[in-house]
Formats: C-alpha cells, sequence, structure tokens
C-alpha cells in the first residue's frame, strides 16, 4: 500500500424474508464506507475507489413446488444444456431477485434479475457474475448504492420459512492528495508580564492555533524560558535584559513559562493566531 493510500476490507449481510414484501431495500451504501474519512478532507483531495469482491445468496424457498435438476449428458451440446435448464424453469414455480443500483439518493436502476426456484435444500448462488459483472469484480462509485427486490412472475413471492441470506465481501481504497494550506493570520495581540525570580511562571498559555509569538525582555535581569514549569535559571532559552534578548516562535504551540534571574523582570511581545 502506497504512503498515501489508505485500504480497507469490509463485508455486508442481510437476509430476505416475506416480511420484506417487494420493496427494494438497500443492502450496500458505498458513501457510509467512507464516512469516517470525511474529516480528512478539510487537508487532502480524497481519491476514493470502491470494489465489490464477492456477492452471493444462500436461496431457501420450500414453500414453492420444488423444481428438479435439469437432465444433463456429457454428449449435449450448450444450446441442449441450456434447453433443458429452461424447461425446469418454465414447468415449475419460481421467483426473482432483481438487482438495483442508484447514484446518492437518485432514482434506482435495473441491473439484473435472477430466477430462483425450490430445489430441495439451501442452495448457494454467486451473484457478482453473471448479474452484476462479467470481470472477476464489480467497480462502484463512491456514491453508489446497490439493492434487492423480489419480483412476482406469476408463481408469488417469498412464503413461510423461505429466505434468501445474502452475503458480499468489498475493499476500497483512498488516495489522499495534499491540499495547499493557506492559513490567514489574525491580529497581533500585545502582552507584557513580569516574571519572578522566585520560581517559574507560566507567561503564555497553550495555543493549537498560534501563528507567530514575538518575546523580549524588557527589565533589568536576564530571563530563561522553557515549555514546562522545570524550567531553571541556566537552562532553557536565554533572553538578555534591557531589550537584547528576543525570541521570534512559529512552531511552538504549547504553554511558556519563563523565571528571571537575580530580580523580577519582565517579558513583552505579541502573539497572533491563525484565523
Amino acid at each position: 500500500m502506497a504512503e498515501n493510500q489508505l485500504e480497507n476490507t469490509k463485508t455486508f449481510r442481510r437476509s430476505i424474508t416475506a416480511a420484506d414484501g417487494t420493496g427494494i431495500i438497500e443492502i450496500l451504501n458505498c458513501a457510509n464506507s467512507f464516512a469516517e474519512y470525511d474529516a480528512l478532507s478539510n487537508s487532502y483531495y480524497l481519491g476514493r475507489s470502491f470494489y465489490l469482491e464477492a456477492f452471493s445468496g444462500a436461496i431457501y424457498l420450500p414453500s414453492l413446488q420444488q423444481a428438479p435438476y435439469p437432465e444433463i449428458f456429457p454428449e449435449m451440446n450448450s444450446a441442449e444444456k441450456i434447453a433443458a435448464m429452461l424447461t425446469i424453469e418454465e414447468e415449475y414455480p419460481f421467483l426473482g431477485l432483481r438487482f438495483h443500483a442508484r447514484k446518492g439518493t437518485g432514482a434506482w436502476s435495473t441491473l439484473a434479475t435472477a430466477r430462483l426456484q425450490n430445489k430441495g435444500r439451501e442452495t448457494t448462488i454467486p451473484f457478482t457474475i453473471p448479474y452484476l459483472t462479467i470481470n472477476q469484480l464489480k467497480l462502484l462509485s463512491p456514491d453508489d448504492s446497490l439493492g434487492v427486490s423480489i419480483i412476482n412472475y406469476g408463481s408469488g413471492v417469498l412464503g413461510a420459512g423461505d429466505y434468501i441470506n445474502l452475503e458480499g465481501d468489498y475493499r476500497y481504497n483512498i488516495d489522499l492528495i495534499a491540499k495547499p494550506q493557506i492559513r490567514m493570520i489574525g491580529a497581533g495581540l500585545p502582552y507584557g508580564i513580569d516574571i519572578p525570580s522566585g520560581a517559574p511562571m507560566r507567561f503564555r498559555t497553550a495555543n493549537a492555533n498560534r501563528a507567530i509569538l514575538y518575546a523580549t525582555n524588557t527589565g533589568n535581569v536576564p530571563i530563561w524560558i522553557a515549555g514546562n514549569s522545570s524550567v531553571a535559571i541556566g537552562s532553557g532559552i536565554y533572553l538578555a535584559p534591557n531589550g537584547g534578548g528576543n525570541l521570534t516562535e512559529q512552531t511552538l504551540t504549547g504553554e511558556l513559562w519563563a523565571i528571571a534571574d537575580g530580580g523580577t523582570s519582565r517579558i513583552a511581545g505579541v502573539e497572533a493566531s491563525y484565523v
């Protein structure tokens, strides 16, 4: 996986029974998979790719008259095999499982319909090929949704004890392209604080949006600065007295502490933040 790419693999499951009726049931929403990464759009252009790798259903339809398997022999050609299968399909009850797709909240479009019969036991059927694609996997857009519905071809719909257990596997990638960061800096706000010599004193609180900080020792004795209360004379950033020591900082966003050496001194400056 590339350094600027995120990848994840997930599954989805949905059981369809008589209680679901014949309306379209959403079974997969690509946008929901990407939702947890939406906050990244503040800093990156997001290139999203979605791959449906497997999709199948476990079919059990005891409410329909049982349909036998077609008699297919090795000497049959392709046309004869298809004819044998169609004969069983037409002579025994069947219902349809229709696949739908849509963009965002738009109208559903029909993709394909699988005809299902009672084979006397639970039967697992792959749907990705040929109902959704002729390739090894189905490519979907980031705003695509998939749905299914039950179709009555004259033999009824799902009855008592019938079920279609759908299961799918999918994978998605997100390519991250950094956005140019153009940040506006607000006004420089002045401050002035007397710094004692007996104990360290915090003269600036943490500021995650700090853009720049200027600090000058306007007092008569040296000042030492650090990022926590452990600052001590002889360690940290040294500011010489009488305007001879200056601090210009554009990266530290945490709090700042100081202690004076030999008497009270004063730090004065300005701080500006990103807006």
